[in-house]
């Protein structure tokens, strides 16, 4: 398999997950009379929606700067392109409870666990790929290397905190998820990092 063709499913991946998000935003089975409580009471799904489409659009720009650094791959990285992409198709299910159990702690943990089991997947190949420097594009420095490793360190432990601390107070844990997602949004400007 070529590189192409993997990035071509992954996009295909990414497309489709994003798109099944909105699904699990309903429009209220009320009458015209209650609908703006109707839409009052959707707010914590629009914003579950809200985070997660972002979310998921970070891991695609970050899953395509990461393969500007990729010169070919092999069966492993297949496999563990796979596998991150399962933690990617299986976003909606945690959003889909976090906006139908808004605050609540198993959904933020559900989140969390998610986000970090995707974020040690992607660690994991991108360990593979510098290690690897037949697979490696030239591009692929030592600095490159250690600015994405700095990056999934920082991260990974700003999720474990937001699942350690949603057993406690929820809140603080939506908040460190908006937190990353901001300065991941701000380091797509300069950098090529994955998430």
């Amino acid at each position: 398999m070529n590189k192409s063709r993997l990035e071509a499913f992954s996009d295909g991946v990414f497309a489709i997950v994003i798109t099944l998000l909105i699904l699990n935003v309903r429009i209220p089975e009320t009458d015209y009379e209650h609908l703006y409580q109707g839409l009052i009471n959707l707010i914590p799904s629009l914003l579950s929606y809200v985070l997660s489409f972002f979310v998921i659009g970070l891991y695609w720009v970050f899953h395509h700067n990461s393969f500007q650094h990729v010169h070919k791959i092999d069966r492993s990285f297949v496999w563990m392109n796979m596998v991150l992409l399962l933690f990617i198709s299986f976003m909606p299910f945690p959003t889909y409870l976090m906006g139908k159990y808004p605050f609540k702690e198993i959904p933020v943990i559900i989140y969390g666990f998610n986000l970090l089991a995707a974020n040690l997947t992607g660690a994991r190949m991108t360990f593979y790929i510098y290690k690897r420097k037949n697979l490696s594009a030239d591009s692929y420095t030592a600095a490159v290397f250690k600015s994405q490793v700095i990056m999934y360190i920082v991260i990974n432990l700003l999720y474990i905190i937001a699942i350690g601390i949603a057993f406690y107070n929820p809140q603080i844990s939506y908040g460190i998820f908006v937190v990353v997602l901001i300065l991941l949004i701000l380091t797509t400007k300069s950098t090529k990092h994955r998430v």
